[in-house]
């Protein structure tokens, strides 16, 4: 029998150029990021490793280093994490997926060794800024944020929040009481607003709804008017909104997909977002300076916290429903201590005292590991205790 020989099919042409353009563009995208790197700094990780542990991969971790931040590095990492979810629905690292298109900070779901005793050790340092503050003239009420994950347990689906967690918020409730420390829990209003709005947290956020910071607002007010607190100036707010638009949260921009057609990212929450105008005179309305300056008649307030009250209008509707300006000191990964601590900065800066302070701290930071900022607390204070 003759023997048959069956020819391979020849490989489209397009596709054989695609593969070609493809691979020169690869090539071009590494030295060119190469470049970048060498000018930056030399690849001093990759210099400083060498050969060393070769076997394990350091060598390749070393040069990934070197080229990680240039202009090619992070384009191939937006494309590799769009990729990601276009075609595995991977939301990276740090997002996580919960029903119904609900998203969730994977830092919230996160057991810290010690982590009990980390939150213990918070309280401490908590006391004794709070007493050394109220000695100077200062009263300070702290309110911690309740998880996301928590609030919107419902949502979570398939996502186990570990229990070690919720145990950790009953014992820094009961620490908070152990020590007489003034504290506003806001588990129950933002319970009130799930139970009559469905929601107290954006879907694609990390931080609470716009109802739910009203809601926060509104419990922390009504406990400082109980405590004697009057506004002065007092100012008047009147508010309108805007039409409802969808908006991404920030858990879509930590997931790396904010640069996608809006088509193709997860689901917006639909936002009408709140416009504030101040209906007080031009004499009653206080300045910056006059928020933590040195005018003792004041009744100032100010605010330390985290990105929770830089987010949703937080800081517009204390003002409204303290019916007074208050100074914003939060930041973006505030946590515990670092807007506290620009705040006792701040303070050695001014003659008197500013009467009123809002704490404010996010659960998921209170079991984490003390940094050096927690360190610099006591030392700060007691430089301004010694003015």
């Amino acid at each position: 029998m003759p023997t048959i020989f069956h020819e391979t099919p020849a490989t489209p042409r397009w596709q054989a150029w695609s593969l070609i353009a493809a691979f020169t563009l690869l090539t071009l995208a590494l030295i060119g990021g190469s470049l970048q790197a060498w000018r930056n700094d030399g690849f001093t990780k990759t210099q400083t490793n060498g050969w060393d542990s070769f076997f394990h991969g350091a060598p390749m971790r070393a040069l990934a280093e070197d080229l990680r931040g240039t202009p090619v590095a992070d384009w191939l990492g937006a494309r590799q994490r769009e990729l990601g979810w276009l075609l595995l629905n991977d939301l990276g690292p740090r997002v996580k997926p919960g029903c119904e298109g609900w998203l969730f900070l994977g830092d919230e779901l996160t057991v810290h060794a010690n982590g009990n005793s980390n939150a213990m050790k918070r309280a401490d340092i908590a006391k004794t800024v709070v007493e050394g503050l109220a000695a100077r003239g200062t009263r300070v009420v702290i309110t911690v944020v309740p998880d996301k994950t928590r609030i919107e347990a419902d949502r979570l689906c398939s996502l186990r929040r570990p229990a070690v967690l919720d145990a950790g918020h009953v014992n820094w409730s009961a620490a908070m009481t152990a020590l007489a420390l003034p504290t506003v829990e806001l588990e129950k209003p933002l319970q009130m607003v799930k139970d009559r709005v469905g929601a107290a947290y954006d879907r694609t956020d990390t931080h609470w709804s716009l109802d739910g910071a009203q809601a926060a607002a509104h419990a922390i007010a009504a406990h400082l008017r109980t405590q004697g607190f009057t506004p002065s100036p007092e100012v008047g707010f009147t508010l309108t909104r805007a039409p409802v638009a969808p908006r991404w949260g920030d858990l879509v921009r930590l997931a790396g997909l904010d640069q996608l057609p809006p088509h193709l990212r997860p689901a917006p929450d639909q936002v009408a977002v709140p416009q504030f105008e101040t209906t007080a005179s031009a004499e009653q309305v206080t300045s910056a300076d006059a928020l933590f300056g040195d005018d003792a008649a004041a009744q100032r307030v100010a605010l330390v916290g985290s990105s929770y009250s830089r987010n949703a209008y937080f800081i517009d509707w204390l003002s409204q429903a303290l019916r007074t300006d208050v100074g914003n000191l939060a930041r973006d990964g505030g946590g515990f201590s670092h807007s506290m601590l620009d705040f006792l900065k701040q303070e050695a800066r001014n003659d008197a005292p500013t009467p009123w302070l809002i704490w404010e701290i996010p659960e998921r930071v209170l079991q984490e590991p003390l940094g050096a900022d927690e360190q610099a607390l006591s030392a700060q204070l007691q430089s301004l205790l010694r003015n």
